[in-house]
């Protein structure tokens, strides 16, 4: 898996170096979305068993502060 995720990665950035903002803020948020699918399917269930109702605060204040990072840093 990590071979096929590496070759993958460099295939992209062969392919895809050159975007513009626009396809590339398309291919982020899909890239987001698919990640918040992962949480929402397989994490958070077991997350909300084992930490309770603070667990989806702490989510979305992690997103912000990832949001935020982003965009002072880009």
């Amino acid at each position: 898996m990590a071979i096929i995720s590496t070759a993958a990665a460099v295939l992209g950035y062969v392919v895809l170096g050159g975007i513009s903002d626009v396809p590339l803020a398309l291919v982020q948020a899909f890239a987001a979305g698919a990640i918040l699918c992962m949480l929402a399917d397989t994490m958070m269930p077991e997350a909300y068993e084992h930490g309770g109702g603070v667990v989806g605060l702490a989510t979305v204040v992690g997103f912000a502060i990832a949001f935020l990072l982003s965009s002072v840093n880009g």
